[in-house]
């Protein structure tokens, strides 16, 4: 499914300079916080179930901002926060679903709804060392930059950031606890 306002989203995104953006939508009976990445390829939506209990769901989105109608792992959460009954003769239907979100979507960002690092994390499953979101500072080791510490660095922290620790050949360091440090 062309998720045309995840695309409009975007766009609004690149003009304020941010790479991920927090909202909340409604579809159905469920309501949904939400979390849009674009810190790495492919580009993420996440959505957690608001109530007693959370349920989180992940996509990926693919180039053209194309999510797949084949909800996968997501089905059971999202059957159960929907209150959907499939014996009840109106199952969950990815391309339904994705429709109903996308029109439910805002199309205009909001610098003060940035993702903080453990919320980045959480998006971003594959980020190493999952557990020390928070920066805390530059240090030179070895031969420079390990790849999956540059690519943690640009998804927690940005490109430029990124470009500092490639150009200067110094590591990020993070910490598990909130360190309120800034990078530059």
């Amino acid at each position: 499914m062309r998720m045309s306002s995840l695309q409009a989203l975007h766009q609004n995104m690149r003009q304020i300079g941010i790479e991920t953006q927090r909202f909340e939508v409604r579809v159905g009976a469920a309501e949904f916080a939400c979390l849009f990445s674009v810190a790495a390829n492919p580009y993420c939506l996440a959505l957690t179930t608001r109530g007693q209990h959370p349920q989180f769901c992940r996509f990926d989105v693919r180039p053209g901002y194309i999510i797949s109608n084949y909800l996968g792992e997501n089905y059971g959460p999202l059957r159960d926060a929907l209150y959907v009954d499939g014996r009840a003769g109106e199952g969950l239907e990815g391309a339904r679903f994705l429709a109903q979100l996308n029109d439910v979507i805002p199309h205009v960002a909001q610098q003060g709804r940035i993702l903080q690092p453990e919320e980045i994390v959480r998006v971003h499953p594959n980020v190493d060392d999952a557990d020390r979101p928070y920066f805390d500072r530059w240090e030179r080791r070895g031969q420079g930059p390990t790849e999956r510490n540059l690519q943690k660095t640009r998804i927690i922290l940005g490109d430029d950031a990124r470009t500092f620790s490639e150009t200067n050949r110094v590591s990020s360091i993070w910490s598990q606890l909130p360190t309120n440090r800034a990078w530059r």
